[in-house]
């Protein structure tokens, strides 16, 4: 099959690192798969097999082209150039800087056809693929706990999810959540869980012990945005440590709001006890040498993160969020606790308090429905 599949863009995230896997699976299939970006930033492009093709609508030399923001003008000294800025900014002003780029794209897209096109991401709606994009079958996925985020971000777009083939949904808990949110989708509504590469995780994960410390360590990963509320588990961190605990907890991530926990942290005075990693390529051995993967999100679809600590067979303690319940079984793989703060500081406190109990907690055993991707790919197929 010639397969397209539309994402926003290639980041260093959880929906993103399971596309490679899943992309990658499908080429070892046989089929053939390009991945269009909408912006392009292509950070992933070298985790894909070789033979996977990648376009984008607003790509990096379209934007560089046509795109100029206020500051930029601002800041030009040379009276020449601030002059072609001004006119570059009229021109994408009055045609639209995505409107433009997508009609530019279009025009690749002619005498083109495809077998299935995807839209990998409810972030943004299938518009693109449905308009320009002739394909037998068209796909959504959808990787989160709709509930969590404003109606209108699906609904006003209802009338193109209905004209998709199925709706994917990551985990049993994001299907529920559709179907009672958008009931007139039910009969469209499939779940396929995510992709893994166990192989490479258990191969990337022997490099050596990034730790230099005795202490107990908590390991997160994760962007820093409201969503995996790294900020509320500051405030829990720092109450356990004036309570006489010592570890160290440890968080792999960038972009979002990280200058302001930084800022928190050196206001808390705990440095010495929080260490923000920034971005790794390789974060298994992280994972692999920690004693404890801590989730403390508001809100998820089916975290990666987990499952990946859960291949290395490490405890975990997350929050109660849509699809962890379908990774652990509580006081099994790991520890589900309120999504509170103080149903995390509860949790991580008995924890602490008792961290040899952590031995018990490190199986994944009764995990292969989510991390065997034939019976995954027969799924595809089926619905297709």
């Amino acid at each position: 099959m010639k397969i397209l599949i539309q994402i926003p863009r290639l980041i260093y995230g959880g929906a993103e690192k399971v596309l490679v896997n899943f992309a990658n699976f499908l080429v070892d299939k046989g089929h053939q798969v390009e991945i269009l970006e909408i912006y392009e930033e292509g950070l992933l492009k070298d985790k894909f097999n070789k033979n996977v093709r990648f376009d984008a609508i607003c790509t990096k030399e379209f934007t560089r082209e046509n795109y100029v923001s206020l500051a930029d003008i601002r800041s030009e000294k040379n009276p020449v150039k601030i002059i072609g800025k001004l006119i570059k900014k009229l021109r994408i002003t009055v045609l639209g800087y995505r409107k433009y780029a997508e009609k530019l794209c279009a025009e690749r897209y002619k005498g083109k056809e495809y077998d299935l096109a995807i839209n990998y991401l409810e972030t943004e709606p299938p518009g693109f693929l449905l308009r320009y994009v002739k394909a037998k079958k068209y796909l959504q996925w959808i990787h989160i706990d709709v509930r969590q985020i404003p109606k209108e971000d699906i609904g006003n777009h209802i009338d193109e999810y209905e004209r998709m083939e199925k709706i994917v949904c990551v985990s049993e808990t994001s299907k529920r959540s559709m179907e009672e949110i958008f009931p007139e989708l039910k009969d469209k509504l499939e779940v396929i869980y995510n992709f893994y590469d166990t192989e490479d995780i258990l191969k990337k994960a022997e490099d050596e012990n990034p730790f230099d410390t005795d202490k107990l360590k908590i390991l997160s990963i994760g962007r820093f945005v409201e969503q995996k509320a790294y900020n509320r588990a500051l405030e829990i961190v720092e109450k356990l440590l004036k309570e006489g605990h010592d570890f160290c907890w440890y968080v792999i991530g960038g972009g979002g709001n990280i200058e302001e926990t930084e800022k928190l942290i050196k206001e808390k005075g705990i440095e010495g006890n929080v260490k923000l990693l920034g971005l790794k390529d390789n974060p298994y051995p992280y994972i692999k040498n920690c004693d404890l993967f801590f989730l403390p999100s508001k809100y998820e679809g089916f975290p990666t993160v987990t499952i990946e600590a859960k291949v290395l067979e490490k405890p975990v303690l997350a929050t109660m969020v849509c699809g962890i319940d379908e990774q652990i079984e509580n006081g099994k793989q790991g520890i589900i606790c309120e999504n509170s703060e103080d149903g995390i500081y509860k949790a991580l406190k008995e924890i602490l308090d008792a961290p040899e109990k952590l031995k018990a907690l490190t199986t994944n055993h009764g995990m292969a429905q989510v991390l065997e991707n034939e019976t995954k790919y027969q799924q595809f197929i089926n619905i297709i």
